[in-house]
């Protein structure tokens, strides 16, 4: 298991720009995230990679009391696991849990093997039906 803090990352919305030609490109608030994500990416993980299948949680606290779509946080989130070796592709996500939470880091992310997240289900307690 792979457990990191992270900067409040933007939404997928805020992370690409146009030009009139049509040409993308990472927007300024995008790229200052990502430095600042290095950065403590950095700080935190050495020399380790989760290779395969992983599953993924992102815990967040809303940086204020604007309407926000938890869902846009993940990518930038991804991209930055993949940039930074954390993880060998994003692609090998197979269980994405986003939640809101009212403390903690400003974004905490979590990566375990599917054995790993599977054994910790396994131990929640389940509701009557």
């Amino acid at each position: 298991m792979i457990i990191l803090s992270l900067p409040f990352p933007p939404s997928v919305n805020r992370l690409w720009r146009a030009t009139k030609e049509g040409k993308v490109y990472r927007s300024a608030k995008y790229v200052e995230w990502r430095k600042l994500a290095m950065w403590q990416i950095a700080g935190q993980v050495r020399g380790r990679k989760h290779l395969g299948a992983y599953k993924l949680t992102i815990l967040a606290i809303r940086p204020d009391k604007r309407k926000r779509d938890l869902g846009n946080l993940e990518k930038a989130v991804s991209d930055i696991l993949v940039s930074q070796n954390i993880i060998e592709d994003d692609s090998f996500c197979e269980w994405l849990e986003v939640k809101w939470v009212e403390s903690g880091p400003s974004c905490k992310v979590i990566i375990q093997t599917l054995e790993e997240a599977n054994d910790a289900d396994e131990k929640l307690p389940r509701s009557a039906e």
